[in-house]
């Protein structure tokens, strides 16, 4: 009998010291936390699934800083990482950021569906390695080649980014005639519901079902989706994920009997619980102190506080902080009116507004587009919107499409300077009864300019006909800078406090 150990972590998203950054008090979170937990001996593979460089105040301040060796890979390196594979986020802070913390890892960056045309980052598609014991274990990476979609061209300018399931086709029957335990490091998720195997997105941008239905891998590592899976099988192939922001991470541990070939699996989702490993903790506490420093910083004041109400009640009513987000990306543009989101999990502004509020409440290093829309595209993107609401026997309440299999909170626009009405006893896709700019009702030969983000800009989210305007005009200064800019031009805001969208019933 031969054991393997893996642990497992996805979606970390710079979460490295025990804090969520609304505040400086110590927290059971955080990449620090985790390898506190780690021990390690030859049968143990330490793993993760990307998105790891981007989403804290933390890696974004590292992004502004000239870096000769990243702080994240010098801690992965000391937590044991043996592999990781490239998230979607991975990309979001350009090329030398990435190539700075990919090329000073220990461990393997393996990535079967992406190639660095320039040679710059050393991506190998699998690994082949044998453990202490004798088990050789084969190891595959890939990741969801909706990055594409998402990302700004310049970004991955230097990256062939091909298609998952024929880049796993190439290789797979390869990997498995090499090896007795072939895992997948995948950072997607699952494009079915595991509980009662429905048909959830017709997308391609996590096929993780699929992946497990057509190849016969004895462990699939997922991520993306920020989804807790203790570990459980689908189609014969044992499956898990972790929860972002350094939360959790998985202890998984397989036996292996060669003479019959059975193998057993069991894991569990740990918490990233106090203390950090203290070493590292003391290394890096200068840097972690100044990023402190920097989020206390006041940047200006609000003539009222911006606190977020549930998310189901502010798309029901409007909501001023959106507004707020909206007004400043209608000054940066110039455009006629502007669309925003809010993340699954935000803070809002205090009236004395600081680094940490803008942070915290806008985590995203986003640019702006201002693209030519009609109101035929107008009328689509906000039937995208009324879909978020279900509407049953007099009783509203969030679309299981925005829930399940993932969150996407962040996928319902709140628009400023256009007014409209939805009438949720309408069914979906004929919800939107009125679009008006200006006190008058929009006609089809109308055509304004709209201010988004750049992700949303691509289409993501379900707002595919955004990729059919015209693009007016691009803002590449990220929308944290262009929020603190803001306040350097106007010290005090007076924030619009218009209700622009109203719902039948109200």
């Amino acid at each position: 009998m031969k054991s393997l150990r893996i642990y497992f972590t996805s979606d970390v998203h710079g979460y490295v010291y025990p804090t969520d950054y609304l505040d400086n008090d110590r927290k059971d979170i955080g990449l620090l936390n985790c390898m506190n937990h780690y021990q390690k001996d030859g049968n143990t593979l330490i793993i993760d699934g990307g998105d790891t460089i981007q989403g804290s105040p933390f890696t974004n301040y590292l992004s502004s800083k000239a870096l000769n060796k990243h702080p994240m890979a010098e801690i992965m390196n000391v937590a044991g990482y043996d592999y990781v594979t490239f998230g979607n986020h991975e990309f979001n802070y350009g090329y030398e950021y990435l190539k700075s913390y990919m090329n000073h890892l220990d461990g393997k960056c393996l990535c079967i569906n992406i190639k660095d045309s320039t040679g710059g980052i050393d991506i190998l598609p699998y690994d082949i390695k044998v453990m202490e014991n004798g088990l050789k274990i084969g190891v595959i990476g890939f990741t969801t080649d909706f990055i594409t979609r998402w990302e700004r061209p310049c970004n991955i300018e230097n990256f062939q980014i091909e298609d998952v399931y024929t880049s796993i086709e190439k290789c797979f029957d390869t990997v498995k005639g090499q090896a007795d335990i072939v895992i997948g490091i995948y950072h997607g998720g699952f494009e079915y519901e595991l509980a009662t195997n429905k048909k959830l997105s017709e997308s391609k941008e996590n096929i993780a079902y699929k992946i497990c239905k057509d190849f016969d891998f004895d462990i699939l590592l997922t991520g993306h989706q920020h989804m807790p899976i203790e570990g459980q099988y689908l189609h014969g192939t044992y499956i898990v994920q972790t929860p972002h922001n350094g939360t959790r991470f998985i202890e998984l541990t397989m036996n292996y009997d060669e003479e019959s070939g059975e193998k057993n699996f069991e894991s569990s989702l740990k918490e990233a619980s106090l203390p950090p490993k203290q070493d590292v903790y003391d290394k890096f506490l200068p840097l972690e102190e100044e990023v402190q420093r920097w989020l206390d910083t006041p940047v200006g004041h609000l003539s009222q506080e911006l606190n977020p109400e549930d998310h189901l009640t502010m798309a029901r009513q409007g909501s001023p902080l959106a507004n707020f987000i909206n007004q400043i990306q209608l000054e940066e543009s110039g455009a006629d009116i502007a669309c925003t989101s809010f993340a699954n999990v935000i803070k809002g502004f205090h009236k004395n507004v600081t680094v940490r509020d803008i942070l915290a409440t806008y985590p995203y290093p986003n640019t702006l587009v201002v693209l030519k829309v009609t109101k035929e595209v107008l009328k689509k993107a906000l039937e995208r919107c009324a879909s978020y609401f279900d509407y049953k026997d007099g009783e509203i309440s969030i679309s299981e499409s925005f829930l399940k299999p993932k969150v996407e909170h962040y996928n319902y626009d709140y628009f400023s300077n256009l007014t409209y009405t939805f009438d949720l006893k309408n069914e979906v896709g004929n919800r939107v009864t009125s679009i008006s700019y200006q006190g008058k009702e929009l006609t089809n030969e109308d055509t304004l300019s709209l201010v988004m983000n750049n992700y949303r800009s691509s289409g993501a989210g379900g707002y595919e006909f955004y990729c059919e305007c015209e693009v007016e005009k691009e803002i590449l200064t990220e929308m944290p800078e262009i929020i603190i800019n803001y306040f350097t031009k106007h010290s005090f805001v007076d924030v619009d406090e218009k209700t622009y969208i109203h719902v039948i019933p109200s």
